[in-house]
């Protein structure tokens, strides 16, 4: 058996490796802050316009609800209850009924003995709602389910002028399929399907969605809640 001569030694020894230790959890740690850092303002472009108020704004990033009431100048992040845990990304709609917004997220399905890993592997898109804000979220609605890392929501869309009435577009590995609701998010059906990107069929989103919801996004600062 292998002995150290000296204690000095042992003590040395054991000390250079409780700082390699300690030097290896803080690389570690720096590397995982690196691959989940996030700044809300990449997203800015999802920013959700709300009809009944064009200066008020809701955006869905980095795990969080944001809230902006000076048209996007100023967001405000929001405590959030009842989605599923570690979302990150989305796609947000607020109603024109004040207060009632539609979130689009990607969620787990559940397996089977066909297809053990499914559940993780096979990502389903589906609709949360919520009724005061974005404070307190619950589940809607769960699209057909596709490949994981090749589809989700291209776009989710409230009616300007239809209270209980929004758009979905969604992307299934090739097929991009157009959804709409007139049950405040309960029930969804397929309006029209295209194929590999966007315009390449006749798919289209009226024209008063396109005009409430395609805007520039103006410089914005972020406070806490």
């Amino acid at each position: 058996m292998f002995h150290l001569a000296s204690p000095a030694y042992t003590r040395r020894f054991i000390l250079a490796g409780l700082i390699g230790a300690v030097v290896l959890c803080l690389g570690l740690g720096s590397a995982a802050w690196y691959l989940t850092r996030c700044d809300m303002r990449d997203y800015l472009n999802r920013a959700a316009v709300s009809p009944a108020s064009l200066q008020e704004r809701y955006l869905f990033a980095c795990g969080h609800v944001w809230h902006s009431r000076d048209a996007g100048r100023v967001w405000v992040r929001m405590a959030s209850t009842g989605l599923p845990f570690g979302t990150r990304d989305g796609h947000i709609a607020a109603d024109r009924k004040a207060g009632y917004l539609y979130l689009g997220l990607l969620i787990n399905t559940q397996g089977s003995i066909y297809c053990p890993l499914c559940a993780w592997t096979n990502l389903r898109p589906a609709i949360y709602i919520s009724t005061d804000g974005g404070r307190r979220w619950t589940f809607a609605y769960k699209f057909k389910r596709g490949p994981a890392g090749d589809g989700g929501f291209l776009g989710l869309f409230a009616d300007p002028d239809r209270e209980g009435a929004a758009y979905a577009v969604i992307k299934n590995s090739d097929e991009i399929t157009y959804y709409a609701t007139g049950t405040s998010g309960h029930f969804w059906k397929q309006n029209c399907v295209e194929y590999y990107f966007i315009g390449s069929g006749r798919c289209k989103l009226p024209e008063k969605v396109i005009r409430l919801q395609f805007h520039d996004a103006p410089a914005a600062g972020v406070t806490g809640e």
